[in-house]
């Protein structure tokens, strides 16, 4: 009996989870071959697409870290092929989860994870004579422009296929005018987490983001968003808003550091420019992701380098600098401190004599015993990861002159007495 109610709860129809996992690693892009290198500007193009779409971020390209990972992309490609799109040559590309994760991390940008909201478009577009419902197979470009905006950035889209029941079930009216519950009602026979009407008239929009259930659009008393666009781009901006709108909802800051480090230290730096100078240079190269000072002692200064390369990689870099001269890597011997683990042991009775006088001696009986000293217990040394050596050879710079100092003091002139004239 249990288990036939169990079997009637589950046909009732509960809500079903309708976030959509989408792929963020898989792009196409269109060579170009007006361009000297189109394979290079092309997997630059695919990498920063990635960058955008795994982060919700499209100002996450600017960022200083990911600008010097993109001339490493080759780094961040897990798979490449060719392609054809339109009768124009592609270049498909597969990139690591792994390591573009791992970049967002080392330039604490956002990770907009995989599962996303499924959002349901009732698009009407209006022109000189009629107004119409974009179905899903529809040869409208406007939606087929949402489409690939949406696809660029992640953001899943599920169109009414424009069967017998979305015709009966709703009318242009209720879509134009914008009753809530009409929309509400005909959307729940899709699994969506959120449903978006869009108003089109030529290159305006005008939308409403319904961010909840179907079931519960026109029932509960939450507030739509909408806004609206102009322009050729309108339908771009309009799916960018959207997409910003979620990621910031659900991206996360993971901190963390990069997968790479290794320690290197300098020698030589005989003043404080030669360590700014230093510190600058290496931050510049395109293997570093970001620097620690782990210590500074006399004119020695050991960095840990966080990196964007392998260590081999990233001391190649170091060592065409002119001013580093390459010297032996070492291993620097850890300080373990040992552990001492206390023993206790039960003293015999012991016989104490009382005090006779203020200035007396306390004497205790003794028995003859060996003491018992704490054992310690030796660990073994941590195994010491090698820290790159190099010396430090500056320039010569001179500290700048007071003008005053420069300046060659004026004659005296003669004293005259006049009056012997």
């Amino acid at each position: 009996m249990r288990r036939l109610v169990l079997f009637a709860l589950g046909l009732i129809g509960f809500p079903a989870m309708a976030l959509t996992n989408v792929d963020l690693y898989h792009t196409e892009v269109v060579l170009d071959q007006s361009v000297e290198k189109p394979d290079s500007q092309a997997r630059i193009e695919g990498m920063k697409e990635i960058v955008v779409r795994a982060s919700g971020d499209q100002a996450a390209i600017n960022n200083p870290i990911v600008q010097k990972a993109l001339r490493q992309n080759s780094q961040y490609l897990a798979q490449i092929s060719q392609g054809q799109e339109g009768g124009q040559p592609t270049m498909k590309m597969l990139f690591s989860a792994p390591h573009i994760n791992a970049l967002l991390s080392q330039a604490q940008l956002p990770i907009w994870p995989a599962q996303r909201a499924n959002v349901l478009v009732w698009l009407v577009e209006e022109t000189q004579s009629e107004r119409s419902i974009a179905w899903e197979h529809s040869d409208s470009t406007l939606l087929a422009q949402m489409k690939q905006e949406a696809q660029s950035r992640g953001l899943p889209l599920t169109v009414p296929v424009g069967d017998f029941d979305d015709v009966t079930g709703i009318t242009i009216s209720d879509l134009w005018g914008g009753f809530a519950q009409p929309v509400g009602k005909s959307s729940q026979r899709y699994p969506a987490d959120a449903v978006l009407v869009v108003r089109a008239q030529g290159d305006n929009l005008r939308w409403t983001l319904y961010d909840q259930a179907p079931q519960s659009i026109g029932v509960t008393r939450q507030a739509p968003l909408s806004g609206s666009n102009n322009g050729a781009d309108a339908a771009d901006s309009m799916i960018n808003q959207i997409s910003d709108y979620y990621a910031k909802q659900s991206g996360v800051v993971v901190a963390s550091e990069s997968s790479e480090s290794v320690k290197v230290r300098f020698t030589s730096l005989d003043n404080a420019i030669d360590f700014f100078v230093l510190e600058r240079k290496l931050q510049q190269l395109s293997s570093v992701a970001s620097l620690d000072i782990l210590k500074i002692q006399g004119k020695e200064v050991t960095f840990l380098a966080h990196l964007l390369t392998s260590p081999q990689e990233f001391e190649q870099e170091v060592s065409r600098m002119r001013e580093a001269i390459p010297l032996p890597a070492i291993v620097e011997p850890a300080i373990v401190e040992p552990e001492i683990v206390e023993t206790t042991t039960v003293a015999p009775d012991v016989a104490v004599v009382p005090d006779t006088g203020a200035q007396s001696d306390l004497s205790v009986a003794l028995p003859s015993a060996e003491q018992v000293l704490p054992a310690v217990i030796e660990q073994m040394p941590a195994a010491q990861e090698p820290i790159l050596m190099f010396e430090w050879q500056g320039g010569q710079y001179v500290a700048p002159v007071s003008i005053e100092e420069s300046t060659p003091q004026a004659e005296t002139p003669l004293e005259t007495d006049v009056d012997n004239v």
